[in-house]
């Protein structure tokens, strides 16, 4: 990835112009005629993203922001839509084995990758089987696997993919637009796992054109597309001709170039902004509750002092959620009080009862683990001060009100603002107290991320159980309720795994995380994809 910096990449450059399938001259007229209807065929939009990118290869990538390109260039298996119903997509049909390890998959057959070689059983095969290859590094993919044994091709378009015991997840996951995308072979052959990432190739309704790291990403119309699921309620290539990322990181200059008609359509409007386009004439705003993890804080249980589970539930108790998601999100953001929100199922409500706002509570578990307040409000231990090292890279405001509740009670929260690197490289080496995790997804198995012991990093293993707590009975539980079928059986699991990881004080949610985009009233028929991080474009128009 480290290559990302050295300059502008282009699919053209790396396969000879070799990119884009024929478009025949009665798909053209059929285009042209739809798109008349739908807004104008020429338009761009232009999206504008608050994150750099370091990959673009959807077996890779663990981030919402790269999914956000990533799912304009590639497809899965299955689509999810908004409404939790499963459609066809590359996938026609689909049926479950008896003992619940195996699903067969009839697939589409006029499919072709933008290099133009074919989609077919063999390139399921090989996506699910280099995903599973530790030297390619998967970091969000392989998880949602899970236990994944095998892919066999039946026949050219028949394929059948193996678990080594009954998965309940695996046709959410099997949908998931970004994670489970289906990769071209030949492209990943001939560009290596590297240049595959800075130039990739799917099936999609947009195709890779350029990517100038830390500037922009620029995606153009597959004029050969039309696959797309049921719930588009349209067929053939987009009515956009382009779709451009822009990386803008600063909120400010994000919002500015927003109202100047720089960028269609804003990333993460800031909530002290969303009445203000709500209310405008030429702007609209589109609010999203992310299902799968909050945000949420993952207390390192093997640093001091947060190795003291009184030290962690004293963290939790200290914080008064609903008060700082009020603060910070102007009534945007909900409170959050387990490690998956609401909207997730299996969520169980017995959370919202678990660490309530209490600081008495919280200062008398700091008496019983021997802190005594000290000089300046802190804490003190044998002459060392309670403090709390804190890296955070999603959201540094959230945390300067954080800073000011846990000082109520005695606790120095030291916030530290990383970058990505940094931060990868002090998670694998546990140089933290507490850092900063939110994943989206509508399946409760993404527990298993944050949770499974074999996803504790170490040096030059980035994994994302920044807890690092390792217990063979919470893995016991995870592998149970990612077995488990039966909906109302799994529940119960699922709930007994929700109050371990708060009894243990390992994560606390603090929000549920909004999306606020905010968009031109020009630009039209935008549709989220599920969970509700990212937006479709494929449906879009611009008038």
């Amino acid at each position: 990835m480290k290559d990302t910096r050295l300059g502008t990449f282009s699919r053209r450059t790396l396969l000879g112009g070799a990119a884009g399938a024929a478009l025949g001259g009665a798909a053209l007229a059929g285009w042209s005629r739809e798109a008349s209807a739908q807004g104008r065929s020429d338009a761009t939009v232009t999206w504008g993203e608050d994150q750099d990118y370091a990959t673009l290869d959807p077996r890779v990538t663990q981030s919402r922001h790269e999914a956000q390109a990533i799912m304009q260039m590639f497809e899965s298996l299955l689509f999810l839509d908004t409404d939790g119903k499963f459609y066809p997509w590359l996938a026609q049909r689909w049926e479950y084995s008896k003992d619940g390890k195996s699903i067969t998959f009839s697939l589409r057959h006029d499919v072709k990758f933008h290099d133009g070689t074919p989609f077919n059983a063999e390139a399921v095969k090989f996506t699910f089987d280099t995903i599973m290859d530790p030297k390619l590094g998967s970091q969000g993919a392989i998880d949602f696997l899970g236990p994944y044994k095998s892919t066999d091709v039946l026949d050219p378009y028949t394929v059948r993919v193996n678990w080594t015991e009954p998965f309940a997840a695996a046709l959410t996951n099997l949908s998931n637009p970004w994670l489970l995308s289906i990769v071209s072979p030949a492209a990943v052959r001939k560009l290596g796992n590297d240049g595959f990432a800075r130039n990739p190739v799917g099936t999609g309704p947009f195709k890779f054109v350029e990517w100038v790291p830390r500037v922009r990403v620029v995606m153009e119309r597959n004029d050969a597309y039309n696959w797309a699921p049921g719930p588009f309620k349209r067929q053939g290539p987009s009515a956009l001709r382009r779709v451009v990322v822009r990386i803008i990181p600063d909120n400010s200059t994000r919002v500015a170039a927003l109202d100047k008609g720089e960028i269609d359509v804003c990333d993460q409007v800031p909530p002290i902004e969303v009445k203000r386009f709500q209310g405008s004439q030429g702007f609209d705003m589109m609010i999203g509750d992310v299902s799968g993890i909050p945000l949420a804080h993952l207390i390192n249980t093997q640093l001091e002092p947060t190795n003291d589970l009184r030290v962690r539930q004293a963290y939790m108790y200290a914080i008064n959620r609903p008060q700082v998601a009020q603060q910070v999100f102007f009534g945007v953001a909900k409170p959050a009080y387990g490690p998956i929100t609401p909207t997730t199922p299996g969520y169980w409500p017995g959370v919202e009862k678990m660490f309530a706002y209490d600081p008495a509570k919280a200062r008398q578990l700091l008496d019983e683990a021997g802190w005594t307040m000290g000089p300046g409000g802190v804490r003190t231990k044998n002459g060392r001060p309670l403090e709390i090292h804190f890296i955070t890279l999603l959201e540094p405001d959230l945390e300067v009100a954080v800073q000011a509740a846990v000082k109520d009670v005695g606790i120095k929260l030291n916030v530290e603002r990383v970058t990505k690197a940094r931060q990868d490289e002090m998670v694998m080496h546990g140089q933290y107290n507490i850092g900063e995790i939110r994943w989206v997804a509508v399946d409760p198995s993404v527990l298993d991320i944050p949770l499974f012991s074999r996803n504790i990093p170490a040096p030059g293993k980035f994994k994302f159980n920044w807890s690092r707590f390792g217990s063979p009975e919470l893995d016991r539980l995870l592998r149970v309720a990612d077995g488990q079928i039966d909906s109302r059986q799994r529940a119960k699991t699922l709930a007994d795994i929700q109050r371990v990881v708060l009894d243990r004080g390992l994560m606390f949610p603090v929000h549920v995380s909004p999306q606020p985009v905010g968009f031109r009233r020009a630009v039209r028929n935008l549709k989220w994809a599920q969970g509700y991080w990212q937006v479709l474009f494929y449906g879009a128009s611009v008038a």
